[in-house]
């Protein structure tokens, strides 16, 4: 099978490359995007006869058509502006296709997500009839979270509320982001969403402070409303389940700076006039934050002693109904730095995750342990096949755990 990883040098696609060429029903995986040059010195970590390089601009419609045409699946780990076009394109070349989150597509950048996964679904039946899947929103979060929330919903007759939490913890001597500055701030600052009663409504970013009390050794940890895709993803799938309400919520010791930024304007995405020059605040915060790490500058920064440990954590509890009596289901995920290096050198906690959390999902697929066909979220899949995903990420260090908390009254 001949895989290619858009985006497969960086932080998640390179994670996904390194454990995809470790299987044997894998002969080809193509590290493709624009930057040929991180390509070629990823390839030069990995050491894999199975790993090949190719230029690509996703942005060129037609460069995308060719870079699909021959292979049995493409993987979207670069951005989810391109979710759409990419879709399209597997599905005229029949391929298998996969991305890592949901967002509104290049193309038409202020529609509502909504209107965002509904044109991705629209692409359902193309792929059913071709026998081909599209796994959608596989990756943390979305990904692992909606499994959560979906395994719920075939143990449950009822699910009335699912509360997700992103908690990451750094210990590190200077700034580590994790994730792209540009994508984490672009949501700090949208108004969060949340599902209530069936409507999608709105809360003011870092609104709704709560002190949640998460597995150890966690603790307690400030959270706040977050603007997360979860909420269009669940509150489409599950309402005919009895859904009366979705959030998210972002949280961890460096949240409350976060909100201080936030609320003194230096993430204000409107231009303002400072000594004659015009700048929007956001672009200079983005501008200013660090990038996310290669594997070698993770290891190095280790080596070094800034980057000394990390813990991620994702975490859903979801009120329900089983048998006429009301109950509450907790599921979360705990990984630490030290665990994720354990299984791949190079990874922060937060790469790991979501890297793994969508290849666990691709080696089902290849393997013929995930049958459904057609455009697919983790919401729509089997119980027998989220259990699979699960057994998966455990074989692989990510341990979803379900505690099923007494009846309540």
């Amino acid at each position: 099978m001949r895989i290619l990883v858009f985006g497969g040098y960086g932080a998640q696609g390179a994670v996904m490359c390194t454990e995809l060429v470790k299987h044997p029903m894998v002969d080809e995986v193509i590290c493709a995007g624009r930057h040929i040059e991180r390509a070629k010195k990823f390839a030069e970590r990995l050491r894999s006869e199975k790993l090949t390089v190719m230029r690509v601009d996703m942005s060129d419609i037609e460069d995308l058509r060719r870079a699909v045409k021959d292979v049995d699946m493409a993987i979207n780990a670069a951005t989810y502006f391109y979710n759409l076009r990419t879709l399209k394109a597997c599905a005229e070349a029949g391929a298998h296709y996969q991305d890592l989150a949901l967002g509104e597509p290049i193309e038409e950048p202020k529609i509502h997500l909504y209107d965002a996964l509904m044109k991705e679904l629209a692409l359902d039946q193309d792929f059913k009839d071709k026998g081909i899947t599209a796994l959608i929103n596989n990756g943390m979060d979305p990904g692992i979270t909606d499994a959560m929330a979906c395994h719920a919903a075939h143990t449950m007759d009822r699910v009335y509320e699912i509360r997700m939490k992103d908690c990451d913890i750094i210990d590190a001597t200077e700034p580590i982001s994790t994730w792209s500055p540009y994508l984490l701030w672009r949501d700090m600052v949208a108004p969060a969403r949340v599902f209530v009663d069936g409507r999608f409504e709105t809360r003011p970013p870092f609104s709704e402070e709560e002190y949640y009390r998460f597995p150890e050794p966690i603790g307690v940890q400030p959270c706040y409303q977050h603007a997360h895709e979860e909420i269009v993803i669940m509150g489409h799938y599950l309402r005919d389940k009895g859904l009366r309400y979705v959030e998210f919520k972002m949280c961890g010791p460096d949240m409350p700076y976060a909100k201080a930024i936030y609320d003194l304007g230096l993430a204000n995405p409107n231009p303002i006039k400072v000594k004659g020059v015009e700048v929007a605040p956001f672009d200079l915060l983005v501008e200013c934050l660090p990038k996310p790490l290669s594997m070698e500058e993770v290891e190095q920064k280790i080596r070094e002693g800034v980057l000394r440990d990390e813990i991620a954590c994702i975490l859903t509890d979801i009120i329900g109904e089983r048998k006429g009596k009301t109950i509450k289901a907790t599921y979360y995920a705990i990984l630490t730095l030290k665990e994720a290096n354990k299984y791949m050198p190079g990874t922060t906690a937060t790469s790991y995750f979501v890297g793994i959390g969508a290849e666990a999902m691709t080696e089902l697929l290849i393997e013929g342990k995930i049958t459904t066909r057609g455009v697919v979220s983790p919401e729509a899949l089997s119980l027998s096949e989220i259990e699979a995903y699960f057994k998966r990420l455990a074989e692989k260090g990510i341990i979803v755990n379900e505690v099923v908390h007494t009846p309540m009254a």
